[in-house]
C-alpha cells in the first residue's frame, strides 16, 4: 500500500527541532500520508557520492532536507544538494540560521537548481505551504485512483490472510462446517448475480454496467460483432495487446505486493512471484499506449 510520504532529513541537533519534525508529521497524516522520517545527522563526501548513486537508480523519498551546518566531522548541506540535485529531482529543502539570500547565493555559485530556501527561525510556518503544493501534486486524479486500488487491493489481502490464518487453525469439522457456510453464501452471491443478470431488458444498459459486464465479457462481446480475419477480431484476440493488459491490470490491482531494497516491486500470483521494476512499468505504459492505438485504429 503507497500510503507512505517519506522524507529524508539531515540535520546533527534533531532535538532543538523536534517539535517541527512532529507538526510536519501531523501536517501529512492530516492529507491522509502516513509520514515516515528517516534521520541522518552527518555523512560524509563519499556517503554523499554512494547515496547519489542509489538514488539515480532507485529514489523512495518524496522529500529531502537539509541544514546548511552539519558540523565538523560531516559534509555540509550544500554539498549534499550540489550532489544529489545532479542525479535527482526530487524536492529539497535547504535551511539555516543564516540569511535566505546568503543560502541562494551559495546555491547560485555552484549553479544548483530547484532547492527551497526557508529560515530555521520560521521553519514550519515556511515549509508547511511547500508540502502541501507538493502533495496537491502528488495527489492528482490518476495518482488517486492508483493508491486506492492499491489499498483496496492491500485490505482485500490482508483479510483474505487473517482469515485463512482463522481457518487454519480450526479442527476438521469446524473446518469443514466453515467451508459449506461459504460454498452457501457463494451461491448466494451467484443466485442474486444471476437474478440481476436476468432482469436486464435494455442491450445498452447491460453493457454499461460494469458490475454485471465486466471486461472481458465486453471485449469478447465485441469481437464476435467482426469476421475472424478482420482487425477487429484480431485486436480483440485472447493473445491480443487489449487482453494482455486487461490480465496484467487485475494482477497488478489484486494480488498482493511487496517493495525490495532496490526500487522493484515483487507481485505474489498463483504462478508464484513476478518482478516490476522501472523497466517493467517502462514496458507496461507503452503496452498500454499499443492497446490505445488497436483501439483508435481499429475500432472507433
Amino acid at each position: 500500500m503507497k500510503l507512505e510520504y517519506k522524507v529524508l532529513w539531515f540535520e546533527d541537533q534533531f532535538e532543538y527541532i523536534e517539535d517541527d519534525i512532529q507538526s510536519i508529521c501531523g501536517l501529512v497524516r492530516e492529507h491522509g500520508f502516513i509520514p515516515i522520517v528517516e534521520r541522518r545527522t552527518g555523512i560524509t563526501e563519499g556517503e554523499i557520492d554512494e547515496l547519489s548513486h542509489r538514488l539515480d537508480s532507485y529514489n523512495p523519498y518524496d522529500l529531502i532536507i537539509f541544514d546548511y551546518d552539519l558540523g565538523t566531522a560531516s559534509a555540509g548541506g550544500l554539498q549534499i544538494a550540489t550532489k544529489l540535485r545532479a542525479s535527482i529531482y526530487t524536492d529539497m529543502i535547504f535551511y539555516s540560521g543564516k540569511v535566505p539570500d546568503d543560502l541562494r547565493r551559495y546555491l547560485y555559485e555552484e549553479k544548483v537548481d530547484g532547492v527551497f530556501v526557508i529560515h530555521r527561525d520560521n521553519f514550519f510556518d515556511e515549509i508547511e505551504p511547500l508540502i502541501e503544493d507538493h502533495i496537491k501534486r502528488m495527489s492528482d486524479i490518476n495518482n488517486i485512483r492508483g493508491v486506492a486500488m492499491s489499498a483496496t487491493s492491500s485490505l482485500d489481502n490482508s483479510l483474505r490472510e487473517i482469515l485463512i490464518s482463522r481457518v487454519e487453525s480450526k479442527t476438521p469439522d469446524d473446518a469443514s462446517q466453515f467451508l459449506n457456510s461459504l460454498k452457501a453464501r457463494l451461491l448466494k452471491s451467484i443466485t442474486k448475480q444471476q437474478k440481476k443478470i436476468e432482469e436486464l431488458t435494455c442491450p445498452v444498459t447491460a453493457v454499461g454496467d460494469h458490475f454485471s459486464t465486466n471486461f472481458d465479457v465486453v471485449r469478447i462481446m465485441l469481437r464476435s460483432e467482426f469476421g475472424k480475419n478482420s482487425s477487429p477480431y484480431l485486436v480483440l484476440d485472447n493473445n491480443s495487446t487489449i487482453h494482455k493488459v486487461q490480465v496484467e491490470r487485475n494482477n497488478l490491482a489484486h494480488q498482493k505486493d511487496e517493495y525490495t531494497n532496490e526500487g522493484k516491486m515483487v507481485l505474489h500470483g498463483r504462478d508464484g512471484p513476478v518482478e516490476y521494476d522501472f523497466e517493467q512499468f517502462k514496458r507496461l505504459r507503452n503496452e498500454l499506449l499499443e492497446a490505445v492505438e488497436h483501439i483508435e485504429k481499429n475500432l472507433v
